[in-house]
């Protein structure tokens, strides 16, 4: 069935080719260039915080190109950064202008640096057939693990995903090409004062038009969840089987699936060593033709062999050709067809975890649970929850499966939070097994009220006035960005709720932020840290400058969730990103000044929802950030982590919980202190409310009743 399989793939790969035979356009291994000297082209950064080289370098007797970035953020507060190369190349018999003609190949290795895994992607650009500026297009992004070594990547050009920003008009038939290797925009985030030297290195670039007559789509079987390949015979020995498909027919008339003239392969293979990439002759098979040269089978598979676990080899296939004679060419003729090198790691015997456990809130019964999946010989389990010591945990009281991939937790109290993490075994534990490393610990929480700050009494802690959180003792700091110290204080409350007193932001200038009017709060860190959240709190605005932040918690301008009464064209909006993910949102109309609104968020598993005065307003199904990613640390009130204007206004009642609280839960909260009722639109489907009250009436029925037996009919003449 693979065979067919493949033979059908292999086909449908012919018939999208416009040419039958592969030219190779453009080649080349940096073995001529002198190593030290400048790579050439054009070194470019993104950010203030990096300085970028590419230069010629030898590795074990290999020239590569070596990128190099010297990171060094001096500032306080996080930056975003990125760095690569763009340069010219130039090509002859690119004849076709159909990007699917055209595969662009070559490797990549993350040698060093902070950034582990980076991101890396490619763009080609040319100039228009009118002239002008580089048009083109990019290419999925590569995320290059330093433990993976060399990476091929390799890219048909119908597959781009990204608009190059000047224009997308390219031309390919043109003589001149650009590419462009390096990170993707917006880069990555340096912390603050964090300095280090970034290495990664580019290798044996390649441009084909036309279909493959090299050996091509390796495999090696099996072919494991973690990335390895292999079975695991012993401790030390596995077992694999290489796979790969022939050349095809250069002949463009005919189109076989084999090259007719390929009688068999020579199989190169490394011996394993470390930093040894070097390929030594393994075997030699023959290519087995159908009668009916249209049924040869193009796959082929060598094995099973034995090699080391846990071990990084690199083989090549060389297509053994016909003399003429019946006979096939010596290995290493020139007459004969090589392909490229390839890569692969063997399954290994201390097994890995690969994803898990996430941080998980318990019910209201208190019933939780936490899953690792692993690679391919994991076979036991052993749970433990981080304390001083650590402590394994056994079935029995609220846990159940502390032996296998998920641990069951039944019944959990408040007492019972805490971290959890995971150790995955080859073998029994308790006689000789190996051990995975530890997972990550996962979070706990029960769901509760966490946070609560009613801002009724301040008071002076060592020059600086506090206001407390009731519940936690996460107290909030008054402060000011003048030098004076007009910091916030307690004004009048919100007229219902039992308390005299909110918090008032006195600054009235806010739509300025280089006059005096700088007054905000600043909660502790870790005060917004959960998987799922609440966050609630009655804002009265004075005025709505745009982007004035009612809360803002974060560690800069790319890792923040904030809630502003007015962006700025009359949208109300909360957001949250970290560095690797753009912004999340919920919006709904701004808030107005000089009146109080009780405004509700919440996030619980990918959705997020938005209230305004009890009553649903926005929701996102799309928010795969959870405020724990944002890890922030910087948690103002009435401050933006960007230079924003100063919210000006009153905050009363702030609460802050683990859990997303329901919308009954949340328009009850309203009505409590406001009575009336709340429309819950995340259940509305009255199709007869015709005047919008939220119910069917005796209003509707009228306006129903006012066009009762009118009809648009045509009866006959």
């Amino acid at each position: 069935m693979r065979k067919v399989t493949l033979l059908f793939v292999m086909m449908v790969l012919m018939l999208l080719a416009a040419s039958g035979r592969a030219a190779v356009l453009y080649e080349n291994d940096y073995n001529d260039q002198t190593p030290g000297a400048g790579a050439g082209g054009w070194n470019w950064t993104g950010g203030a915080v990096t300085a970028h080289q590419a230069v010629y370098e030898e590795v074990n007797g290999n020239i590569v190109i070596r990128h190099t970035g010297t990171v060094n953020n001096s500032g306080d507060s996080a930056q975003d950064s990125r760095f690569g190369s763009k340069w010219d190349i130039t090509l002859t018999g690119n004849t076709s202008a159909d990007p699917a003609d055209y595969t662009i190949s070559f490797d990549l290795r993350n040698v060093s640096g902070d950034w582990d895994p980076i991101p890396l992607e490619l763009f080609v650009v040319t100039t228009p057939a009118a002239g002008g500026d580089d048009n083109g297009h990019g290419f999925p992004t590569v995320e290059l693990a330093q433990a993976d070594g060399w990476v091929r990547v390799e890219f048909n050009l119908a597959d781009f995903t990204k608009n190059w920003w000047q224009g997308t008009d390219w031309d390919l038939t043109q003589s001149r090409w650009s590419l462009e290797v390096g990170m993707p925009w917006p880069g990555l985030s340096v912390p603050a004062g964090e300095s280090w030297t970034q290495v990664w290195e580019m290798d044996n670039l390649k441009i084909i038009m036309g279909s493959d007559i090299e050996p091509h789509d390796p495999v090696v079987l099996p072919d494991n969840d973690d990335g390895t390949v292999g079975t695991l015979i012993s401790q030390a020995e596995t077992e694999v089987t290489l796979g790969w498909m022939a050349g095809g027919d250069p002949n463009t008339a005919r189109e076989y699936p084999v090259n007719p003239d390929t009688l068999g392969y020579y199989i190169y293979l490394s011996l394993g060593g470390e930093d040894d990439p070097n390929l030594y002759p393994l075997d030699y098979v023959e290519q087995v033709h159908a009668e009916d040269p249209y049924e040869t089978d193009p796959y082929n598979e060598y094995g099973p062999i034995l090699l080391g676990q846990s071990t990084t080899y690199y083989w090549q296939i060389e297509q053994a050709m016909d003399d003429g004679t019946g006979n096939p060419y010596g290995a290493g003729d020139p007459n004969n067809i090589i392909g490229p090198v390839w890569s692969f790691t063997t399954v290994g015997a201390t097994p890995r975890i690969l994803s898990g456990p996430e941080h998980a809130v318990a019910d209201f019964d208190g019933n939780a649970s936490f899953s690792v999946t692993t690679g391919a010989v994991a076979t036991d389990f052993r749970w433990f929850k981080v304390g001083d010591p650590d402590t394994q945990l056994a079935d029995g009281g609220i846990y159940s499966g502390t032996q296998t991939n998920t641990l069951v937790i039944t019944g959990a109290t408040v007492a019972d939070e805490g971290e959890f993490y995971c150790i995955a075994y080859n073998g029994d534990p308790d006689d000789e097994g190996i051990a995975s490393l530890p997972s990550p610990a996962a979070i706990l929480w029960y769901p509760r009220l966490m946070s609560h700050y009613p801002f009724e009494v301040m008071s002076d802690e060592e020059g600086v006035y506090v206001t407390p959180d009731i519940v936690s003792g996460l107290d909030a700091a008054m402060m000011s960005d003048d030098t004076g110290e007009d910091v916030p204080v307690l004004d009048a409350g919100m007229p219902e709720l039992d308390g005299a007193y909110a918090l008032k932001f006195d600054n009235p200038q806010g739509d300025d932020p280089n006059t005096a009017d700088a007054q905000f709060a600043q909660l502790p860190a870790g005060v917004a840290d959960y998987k799922d959240i609440t966050i609630s709190l009655w804002i009265y605005p004075e005025s709505l400058p745009g982007w004035a932040r009612v809360l803002d918690f974060g560690t800069g301008t790319d890792n923040y969730l904030f809630l502003t009464a007015d962006a700025g064209w009359g949208v109300m909006r909360f957001a949250i990103r970290t560095p690797d993910v753009d912004e999340q949102l919920l919006e709904a109309g701004a808030l107005t000044a000089g009146e109080w609104h009780y405004v509700t968020v919440t996030i619980t598993g990918d959705t997020g929802r938005l209230y305004h005065n009890g009553e649903l307003v926005a929701t996102n199904t799309g928010m795969t950030l959870d405020p724990i990613d944002v890890a922030a640390e910087l948690n103002y009130l009435g401050k933006s982590q960007w230079p924003d204007p100063y919210f000006n206004g009153r905050i009363d009642d702030l609460k802050i919980y683990n859990y997303a609280r329901t919308t009954e839960q949340i328009a009850q909260d309203y009505l409590a202190v406001r009575g009336d009722w709340v429309c819950n639109y995340e259940l509305y489907d009255l199709p007869f409310d015709f005047d919008g009250d939220c119910m069917v009436g005796l209003a509707d029925f009228a306006i129903f009743a006012e066009t009762w037996l009118d009809h648009y009919r045509i009866y006959p003449e």
